[in-house]
């Protein structure tokens, strides 16, 4: 059972996130005050608000003596406004702070001006905006594993100061402790190991408890972003966070992916020239295995860079670009593009360059990747977070499958040893995957499969759909098989690897899993209306009133006018959140939402004669809350 102010919340959060493009619009408290964009929001709001977003890179992230020392101009207000104007509703500001820092690590006053003077010119606009501490020699360094005593009273003392710089800043201002934390100059540079994941969740947790400590309306709600080890967006590493305990923080990964095509100059052009069934299975099962470390544990996940280098391909990264969104946007996590303005790089890995910064123009190379990436921001067909949590399986016991390995000591891989990162090759045949699951049982690092064809060429990778933590098996499909491979006749060999350490104890094939759960709420239940609600009422409004009343909806029927009921802004003859949508969508764009008299004179049901404003859409929430009975609203007054 919920209270009414419970059931306001609720319907609050659902009808926020229906229209989480009119920004400018969220709703206010009872009091009356005025309309501020930032009223309190969960986690997933904000990320959901956050939507899409675009780094100023290369530029206040520069190790020199100024923003312009990596050859790029100024930041400006009007670029800034470009980009809103391209669609990007976030914007990440890297930031190097060390060469601004005294003796005692205090911060010079002039750059922290400079940093507030660009965080508002994306702040004042309603984006949302990112700030964090980026290329620290401090903290990027050789004995990264054994130096924690003495990173920690430095970035303590750091955000120390910006926490408190920013203090009156609202939730749009999202804090992110560290870039890409790691051992440089290592073997392990781009891998780590458990010292170095240690380093790096001890440092995410002197973050997160500074800030919290820090007087500030906001201190207890703004979006803390904590990365893993490099920021790495592979399993194998992040599986070794201990994300802190707190309602407010989100995993912050970088994915340059699928790596070949992004970004790899060490292969053929013909990497880059075609975005291959094979990139499309390594790009879903980027994002299901996110989704199963963080977004189905109720854990936000921030992508706070991702990109395709220019190999000339544009066509191939359009198509990157829409498989990288779609899948990012249904598993929630918003994207932050790194664009470096590194227009035909000697390096073409790192030409990054989207948006010409003298000129404000995109780049025609560039141009139509970030307008694929915004047809799937703006594609209602496809849903904010609609594989967030992922589905329960019922498995097929590994016992009864038919075994390729198994040692009751296991086979141990590692990463770090030179050729030791992957079991030998087992015979395997394609006849003998399909239909069927691949159940990996291991300890450490989560194993890829990796399979060949008889002449051990073709390499070609997967990972699991699924790990059960509790037995400490993983599950890989024929589905992800044949994504990735094609005709899976010509399959074989298989091997597991690990990009960690890993021990595997039994490899099976076993029958296909079972889906024995939705992954969302029965379509008989409502998902925006309060669990009170009857079973049977379907995800929309029925055309007629329950016949029973719930004992959190109104216990009087909605006021009528001559030939209207208040509040009906749609003309279904009920009064919804749907409504209150509605109203939010017309005051935002008539033209795409459009309303007539007879429909804008029901709607005006807060203080009727003052016209149509978000204060009616409010007083429709109200009401469907009982917090108040009648409507207009003003009657009662």
């Amino acid at each position: 059972m919920f209270t009414k102010s419970e059931t306001f919340k609720r319907i609050l959060s659902a009808s926020a996130a229906a229209v989480c493009m009119i920004s400018a619009l969220r709703l206010v408290p009872f009091d009356g005050t005025s309309v501020s964009a930032d009223d309190t929001m969960t986690a997933f709001e904000i990320t959901e608000n956050m939507e899409i977003g675009w780094n100023i890179g290369n530029s206040l992230d520069s190790t020199g003596t100024s923003e312009t020392s990596w050859g790029n101009p100024v930041v400006t207000q009007e670029l800034i406004n470009a980009v809103k104007a391209k669609g990007f509703n976030t914007i990440r500001v890297p930031i190097t702070w060390y060469m601004h820092l005294d003796s005692d690590n205090n911060i010079d006053q002039a750059w922290l001006a400079r940093v507030k003077e660009v965080v508002d010119y994306a702040y004042s606009q309603d984006m949302y905006v990112i700030i964090n501490i980026h290329h620290e020699d401090w903290i990027n360094r050789s004995d990264f594993s054994t130096a924690y005593n003495e990173m920690s009273p430095k970035l303590i003392k750091i955000w120390q100061q910006i926490g408190t710089y920013f203090s009156d800043y609202g939730q749009r201002l999202i804090f992110e402790g560290m870039n890409e934390p790691r051992e440089t100059g290592s073997t392990i540079e781009w891998s780590g190991n458990e010292a170095c994941y240690d380093v790096v969740n001890k440092l995410n947790h002197d973050f997160v408890n500074t800030i919290r400590s820090i007087d500030s309306p906001y201190k207890d709600t703004r979006l803390l972003m904590v990365p893993s080890y490099c920021a790495s967006g592979y399993d194998y590493v992040y599986s070794y966070m201990d994300v802190p305990d707190d309602d407010f923080v989100a995993v912050s990964l970088h994915a340059y992916a699928p790596y070949d095509f992004a970004m790899n100059p060490n292969v053929a052009q013909s990497a880059h020239d075609t975005f291959t069934d094979a990139y499309r299975s390594q790009l879903n099962s980027l994002f299901n295995n996110m989704c199963a470390y963080f977004t189905d544990k109720d854990i936000p996940v921030v992508l706070g860079e991702f990109s395709a280098s220019n190999y000339n391909n544009t066509e191939a990264r359009c198509e990157w670009a829409d498989c990288y969104i779609t899948a990012a946007k249904k598993v929630g996590i918003p994207c932050i593009l790194w664009d470096n303005d590194a227009y035909q790089n000697e390096d073409p890995a790192e030409d990054h360059a989207y948006i010409n910064r003298d000129t404000l123009q995109w780049y025609p190379e560039s141009e139509p990747v970030v307008d694929a990436m915004m047809s799937v921001i703006n594609n209602s067909d496809i849903i904010w977070g609609s594989n967030r949590k992922l589905p329960t399986y019922k498995h097929a016991d590994i016992s009864t499958g038919t075994s390729i390995t198994a040692s009751t000591s296991g086979i141990s891989i590692d990463a770090s040893v030179t050729g030791g990162n992957c079991t030998p090759g087992y015979n395997i045949t394609g006849a003998d995957l399909v239909g069927k699951d691949i159940a990996v049982k291991f300890t450490g690092s989560t194993p890829i499969l990796a399979f060949t064809n008889a002449d051990w060429d073709g390499w070609t990778e997967i990972s699991p759909y699924t790990i059960d933590n509790n037995t400490g098996i993983a599950y890989y499909s024929y589905d992800s098989i044949k994504a990735a491979w094609g005709d899976t006749s010509t399959i074989a060999h298989i091997f597991a690897r690990t990009g960690g350490t890993t021990v595997i104890y039994n490899i099976a094939v076993i029958d296909a899993s079972e889906i024995v759960e939705p992954t969302t709420e029965p379509t008989t239940v409502p998902t925006t209306e309060p669990t009170t609600e009857p079973t049977t009422v379907p995800t929309t409004e029925p055309t007629t009133e329950p016949t029973t009343v719930p004992t959190t909806e109104p216990t009087t029927e909605p006021t009528t006018g001559d030939s209207f009921i208040y509040g009906d802004a749609n003309s279904d003859d009920l009064v919804t959140v749907a409504d209150s949508i509605l109203i939010l969508q017309y005051i935002s764009d008539g033209k795409t939402y459009p309303m007539t008299d007879e429909q804008i004179n029901a709607a005006d049901v807060y203080l009727r004669g003052d016209g149509l404003n978000a204060q009616d859409a409010l007083s429709i929430q109200k009401f469907k809350a009982n917090q108040i009975s009648v409507l207009p609203e003003s009657i009662m007054n």
